[in-house]
């Protein structure tokens, strides 16, 4: 069996609050969308640690681009 990287706290958040949940979800999929061409060349080599990097980076820099619109 895998094992979750979920803590007891946020899955009881979650349990508590699942309209935001899934709220947080589809919008950080949006965001994802707009930059998932650049990192299919990471997932291709199997490149995990490049991946997540550039990951973290694109979704910061999609959500600044968000906050300055509002």
């Amino acid at each position: 069996m895998k094992e979750t990287k979920l803590n007891s706290e946020s899955i009881k958040w979650i349990r508590e609050n699942p309209k935001e949940f899934t709220e947080e979800l589809i919008r950080k999929s949006e965001l994802v969308k707009n930059f998932s061409d650049k990192l299919e060349p990471y997932r291709k080599n199997k490149d995990r640690i490049g991946y997540d990097k550039l990951f973290k980076e694109l979704l910061k820099k999609e959500e600044e681009k968000e906050w300055k619109k509002e």
